[in-house]
């Protein structure tokens, strides 16, 4: 990551890192889930279905997605509805039970972030994807 929070290099083959931040990448991921929140697990997927570096990125990136939600005020963890704990009871969830959503209150912060890292390079984006083509939300 360089200093302005982007990631920006290449992993010596294949497909660069995607030209946005963290907090950029997660805000799409939840912005284009059916229901506006996701597992990490599933923020990880979609990172690598879409912008493949991901798949072949080296340790840590993983780690910096979950600090981006634990410590960016732009990201809310909601416990799943009916979620059970590992005796099968419904009660108190652990950690990869739990959702992630933006926050009602900086969704329109973050749509904004996300427009202007997407108008700083949008060939290098393009590059990027998996799917050059597609639109996200």
């Amino acid at each position: 990551m360089n200093d302005s929070g982007s990631i920006g290099a290449n992993n010596g083959g294949g497909f660069p890192k995607p030209a946005y931040s963290y907090s950029c990448l997660i805000a799409l991921a939840l912005k284009n889930s059916r229901t506006g929140c996701l597992p990490v697990s599933e923020i990880y997927r979609f990172m690598c279905e879409h912008f493949p570096y991901f798949r072949t990125a080296p340790a840590g990136w993983k780690n910096s997605v979950r600090h981006n939600l634990s410590l960016n005020k732009c990201f809310e963890k909601v416990e799943k509805i009916g979620a059970t704990n590992p005796n099968g009871t419904v009660g108190s969830t652990t950690t990869n039970r739990c959702l992630w959503t933006l926050s009602p209150a900086k969704a329109t912060k973050m749509d904004e972030e996300v427009l202007k890292w997407s108008r700083k390079d949008p060939s290098a984006i393009k590059r990027a994807m998996a799917y050059p083509g597609m639109e996200f939300l």
